[in-house]
């Protein structure tokens, strides 16, 4: 569905760029920068702080697309707002893992949930679409090889909660 939106917005707006393979879409929670491989310390801190999330699996839908930033700022990107609650929850329960794990200078503190699809210099302005809905199941660690468009997992863990639901009784 997202890469059908693409190329309905890429048809209508007359974009060209390089766009993201759709096994590469992912929502950023926290960036860690730019290394030739993540140094070992902070990948071990990294990997402290995502084995410690504890988050129930969730859905995300994202129902905008369109440029993230004003005039001038280009890309093609999904947002929305009203399914994206557990995400941003997602995102701080990282960020406090993070500090606990010693690697607190890393995190986001303006986070705006989105999913890049199309790098480019065009603005297109956000319309609304119809919901493109995601599982969230897991969280995962990715080195992001820059210039190479390649994405290597360092690491991988399952969402699930440790505390019973109300559900579950």
């Amino acid at each position: 569905m997202a890469v059908h939106a693409m190329q309905r917005q890429m048809a209508a707006n007359g974009l060209s760029g390089r766009h993201v393979p759709p096994e590469y879409l992912h929502a950023t929670l926290h960036w860690l920068g730019d290394y030739e491989g993540i140094p070992h310390e902070l990948q071990c801190r990294a990997k402290e702080a995502g084995g410690s999330v504890e988050v129930a699996p969730f859905g995300v839908g994202f129902d905008r697309i369109g440029s993230l930033g004003g005039a001038g700022m280009g890309g093609l990107v999904l947002t929305g707002a009203a399914e994206l609650k557990k995400l941003r929850q997602l995102q701080r329960s990282l960020a406090s893992a993070m500090k606990a794990s010693g690697i607190g200078h890393h995190i986001r503190e303006r986070f705006n949930p989105h999913v890049s699809l199309l790098y480019c210099d065009e603005h297109v302005p956000r319309e609304p679409i119809a919901p493109i809905r995601w599982p969230v199941d897991e969280l995962v660690l990715i080195d992001s090889l820059v210039g190479r468009s390649k994405h290597v997992v360092v690491g991988r863990w399952p969402l699930q909660s440790r505390q019973m639901d109300f559900g579950d009784w």
